[in-house]
């Protein structure tokens, strides 16, 4: 696969995000994964083939080029039962849904979950044999993750209308009920603006740096400098893993419930770490208290920054993440042997993130603090008071 080509998937990864948080329904999402599926797997068209025959939430849709015959075939339930228990998820003409189609000879399918459970399936159809590396299948798994998170919020939402609009409170007066949807509207809006915000920051840089990149690249190449264009190919190909990563984090910080525990968000943040870095880290959890979810939020985003950090520039052997009660106050601390760096110098804060991590303490009221030196690894430390709203 080319850098290009690298480079296409990701900002098709980075435009599904933004069309799934921009959905107004169920269908406008999956109608968003179906278009970005097709582009990134070059497939002829889509089709979307919902599991959950009882709720009935799902309908089946299609997208680009899907025979009618297909798409009558998907809506039955006793075809859409042999393809749940299919376990040939890539097929030729020997597809039951291929059979009527003398354009369509290859099909992949891959299938979607939503509330815990498989909720349906996207059949991608080809004309000739797809292209099926680690990358394209690698953007498969995302889109679907970043799907089921895009039912779960609708379903979350459908029940808090239910909940709003089937019985008032009593003692609101009819001006302030006639003001809950727009309440509502703004909350989700909110919301959307700051998923949005957490999928965008830092990866819009790196497309437009790529593409700088790569035009000198090409230009290298033209000539005759290959050697160069080599090597700016390859730190370019650095880039583009680190930030394929960041995109992974943004997802895994969306799907963070703020009902959870701290230490249970603690040690998840750790698992994540260790999943996309590949590092261990050591955990040392002793907390009996809770936070408010607003401020439990901003704790984990901390914790998440300073472990990119050592992912992304530490260079460190070992990784301690601790979290205990010191009197009144809760104490957090992220912790590394890594190559350190100069506080003091505003670049390397800028780089590092450190005027963001201090200003979400601040905003909850807590104390921020970082420790390090060249060769000397890095401390991050927060330390937050009892009166910011803790919990027993």
């Amino acid at each position: 696969m080319t850098e290009t080509e690298s480079t296409r998937i990701l900002q098709a990864s980075l435009s599904l995000a933004a069309s799934l948080l921009e959905a107004a329904d169920e269908p406008s999402a999956l109608r968003a994964v179906m278009r970005a599926g097709c582009e990134v797997l070059g497939a002829d068209g889509c089709l979307f083939m919902p599991f959950d025959e009882f709720a009935q939430k799902l309908t089946p849709l299609e997208f680009g080029r899907i025979p009618a015959s297909d798409s009558e075939r998907a809506s039955q339930p006793s075809q859409r039962q042999k393809c749940k228990v299919c376990e040939t998820r890539h097929a030729g003409r020997e597809c039951a849904l291929l059979q009527d189609d003398p354009d369509s000879n290859f099909i992949h399918c891959i299938s979607m979950r939503a509330r815990g459970r498989e909720a349906g399936l996207f059949s991608f159809v080809f004309s000739s044999e797809p292209r099926l590396d680690e990358s394209r299948e690698n953007f498969l798994s995302e889109a679907m993750r970043l799907t089921e998170l895009a039912l779960d919020a609708f379903e979350r939402n459908h029940f808090i209308r239910s909940m709003q609009y089937s019985s008032p409170p009593a003692a609101l007066t009819e001006e302030a009920r006639s003001l809950l949807p727009q309440i509502e509207y703004r909350a989700i809006l909110g919301e959307r603006t700051r998923l949005a915000r957490e999928i965008h920051d830092g990866l819009a840089q790196t497309l437009a740096f790529l593409k700088i990149e790569i035009g000198r690249a090409e230009s290298m190449l033209m000539q005759g400098k290959s050697e160069q264009a080599a090597r700016i190919l390859k730190d370019s190909s650095r880039t583009i893993g680190d930030a394929y990563l960041d995109a992974r984090q943004a997802i895994e910080n969306l799907r963070r419930a703020p009902d959870d525990h701290l230490a249970t968000w603690l040690d998840q943040a750790a698992h994540d770490f260790e999943e996309l870095a590949g590092l261990p880290v050591e955990v040392d959890l002793r907390l009996t208290r809770d936070f408010p979810d607003g401020v439990q939020a901003q704790l984990i985003r901390i914790v998440q920054e300073a472990l990119t950090n050592i992912r992304k520039h530490a260079q460190a052997n070992h990784i301690r993440l601790a979290a205990w009660e010191d009197g009144e106050d809760t104490l957090i601390e992220v912790a590394d042997d890594g190559r350190g760096f100069r506080p003091a110098d505003s670049v390397a804060a800028a780089r590092f993130g450190l005027r963001g991590m201090r200003e979400r303490a601040e905003a909850v009221g807590a104390e921020f603090q970082v420790t390090s030196c060249p060769s000397g690894g890095t401390t991050v430390r927060v330390r937050v008071p009892s009166c910011v709203g803790a919990n027993s």
